[in-house]
């Protein structure tokens, strides 16, 4: 049996600052699946139409004959691509099996096997079922997959809360996928080429916007001695520089990160890197020895600085420890890139002007300002939904830049306004622009400010 799994492409519109800043991200998870039929003796190929901005036209073309099974992973802002390309498929290869994956379709699994958009969906991580499907398994036996009977009935089959050793898995497939393709988000990485990679899956956090129900409500860990053969493989055969570590929160498991920076200290690797992580979850020591082993950028969730609100999303941090975390990464001589939120559940205009202060306050390299957007599967868009307040279900808008709540005490306008002046703000201080120009070492720092300059200004001034 052999297997094609696509990455859709995707539209992001022109006022959206993601549109320049974004990351080309390897999908890792459509590279395991393969390197796990690969080493079971099943052939399997990636066709990353995002990366290589391929349209629906150019991912038919390149479908052979001999594939049987196609899989279509998708986010929620990328299911209308997904969507169309699943139909042309089926419409001119019927024979051809279609499984759906990803964040989305696990949410909304039952109604897009039953409009036929696809013949089944993988709820959640898919090594296991993925295999069964590979075996031919029983319809009935393989877990947590939605799919459709001869007599027209949608099956879901139990959710099994039986999760994989992230240790077990093999490398993903990187020899698979366009590599040359792939870079960090503008302003993350001091050096090219770089490449973004997650080694966990799950988050201690349990915020009000983030979806925590693909991989079980345990945090598990790609071992400190597994990364660290990662990071080798792609600097050696990939000639990676620098590595943008996307987990949800890096920093959740410090026995795990003091290991890895070990191995790198230990061993000389040149490395750069950069990562996410929650303020509650380091310390000055863990900090040092980070900045050692070649982290030079954290990004850090601050959200707001109104407490109404970060108890509304369900952030449980402390604004001290805002302060505190500024400090000693500051003190470790790391950057910072901080993210915040516009929009939220109890957000008013003082609130997004005190947000938009605090950041060009706290003297930190980069600031990243989304809308609050409440994703399918969130509790956040739960809510919203039960209570009339979810403006719309035009998926493509589910972009961090687009209003998506009705607010009480906010207007829709005043919000996309505020997204905007944000920006304007933050970047266009002349002190900014000054430490910035002085902060310039090397040629990959030039490279680096002016990409920026590019992503995070002029994108401001063309929006609408």
């Amino acid at each position: 049996m052999r297997f094609l799994f696509i990455n859709p492409n995707r539209r992001i519109a022109r006022s959206n600052i993601w549109g320049l800043v974004n990351s080309i991200t390897p999908p890792l998870g459509l590279a395991t699946l393969c390197a796990v039929l690969d080493a079971n003796g099943y052939e399997s190929g990636i066709i990353d139409a995002y990366a290589e901005n391929l349209q629906t036209e150019d991912i038919i073309s390149a479908i052979s004959p001999d594939i049987d099974v196609i899989g279509i992973t998708s986010t929620t802002p990328e299911i209308e691509s997904a969507t169309i390309l699943a139909r042309s498929i089926h419409k001119l290869f019927p024979e051809k099996k279609i499984i759906m994956g990803g964040v989305h379709p696990t949410v909304f699994h039952q109604s897009l096997v039953a409009d036929d958009i696809c013949d089944m969906v993988i709820r959640g991580e898919g090594e296991k079922a993925i295999l069964h499907i590979a075996k031919k398994s029983p319809m009935h036996d393989i877990p947590n997959l939605t799919w459709k009977s001869a007599d027209d009935k949608v099956i879901v089959n139990p959710q099994k809360e039986e999760y994989v050793d992230l240790d077990d898995l093999p490398m993903p497939s990187y020899n698979k996928l366009p590599m040359n393709r792939y870079h960090s988000a503008i302003g993350a990485a001091k050096r090219r080429p770089s490449v973004g990679i997650i080694t966990s899956r799950g988050c201690p956090g349990k915020c009000t916007f983030c979806y925590s129900g693909m991989f079980g409500e345990k945090i598990r860990y790609l071992s400190a001695r597994n990364v660290y053969q990662q990071i080798i493989y792609l600097k050696t055969n990939c000639g990676i520089r620098e590595i943008s570590f996307y987990d949800d929160t890096f920093t959740a498991n410090l026995r795990r990160v003091e290991e890895l920076c070990q191995l790198i200290i230990s061993n000389h690797i040149d490395i750069s890197w950069s990562c996410f992580a929650r303020v509650d979850t380091v310390n000055p020591d863990i900090l040092q020895l980070m900045k050692a082993a070649g982290c030079h950028q954290i990004m850090y969730g601050f959200e707001t600085t109104d407490e109404k609100i970060l108890k509304a999303v369900n952030k449980r941090v402390k604004l001290n420890q805002y302060e505190n975390v500024i400090s000693w990464t500051r003190d470790a001589q790391i950057d910072i890139r901080g993210a915040f939120m516009l929009g939220s559940p109890e957000e008013t205009q003082a609130s997004m002007e005190a947000t938009i202060a605090y950041a060009t306050k706290i003297d930190i390299q980069y600031a990243i300002f989304n809308i609050t957007t409440p994703f399918p599967g969130t509790e956040l868009f739960n809510r919203a939904e039960q209570t009339g307040a979810l403006r719309h279900k035009r998926w493509v808008e589910y972009d961090l830049s687009h209003v998506i709540l009705s607010l009480h005490s906010v207007s829709e306008q005043l919000v996309q306004d505020y997204y905007k002046k944000a920006y304007r703000k933050f970047y266009f201080r002349w002190s900014y622009i000054l430490a910035r120009f002085l902060s310039i070492r090397t040629l990959d720092d030039i490279n680096m400010y002016f990409t920026a300059a590019k992503g995070f200004i002029l994108n401001v001034l063309k929006s609408k």
